[in-house]
């Protein structure tokens, strides 16, 4: 079962072999009463993942089953979007053959552990569609 520890403006997640990603994450998120969030670093290993490319106007995405993958990067921010709490989540993910992959992660089952670290900030961050997609926007 996946561990957690928020110090001042630091969350330390620990994920466990078999947990859903974003069920965990996003879980601990609002039991923490977190909306805003700069994800540091997580390094661990995920299988059965999903990862996208955005081309402009939609995303291109790739499912990977069974075989499991090194988490070499991931990095990303949390923010509000359509009133609800949602992670922008950037990978890197090397393969057994130590090929790498990488883009936006939509999807992914831990695989042995992942340990992350989030920096809450004091801005309150927020996504509104504009045109297609959701930048990013920051307010005190």
């Amino acid at each position: 079962m996946a561990e957690h520890l928020k110090v001042g403006e630091t969350l330390f997640i620990r994920m466990d072999d078999g947990e859903s990603f974003y069920d965990v994450l996003y879980s601990i998120l609002k039991d923490e009463g977190i909306t805003s969030g700069v994800i540091l670093n997580g390094v661990g290993m995920l299988r059965n993942f999903e990862i996208g490319w955005f081309g402009g106007s939609k995303y291109e995405t790739e499912r990977i089953e069974g075989t499991a993958y090194e988490l070499i990067s991931m990095n990303g921010n949390i923010a509000v979007k359509d009133e609800d709490i949602f992670a922008h989540v950037h990978v890197g993910l090397a393969s057994p053959d130590k090929k790498m992959i990488g883009g936006h992660l939509f999807d992914a089952t831990v695989n042995n552990t992942v340990e992350l670290f989030i920096l809450i900030p004091k801005l309150k961050l927020k996504r509104m569609e504009k045109g297609g997609y959701t930048p990013l926007t920051a307010e005190s």
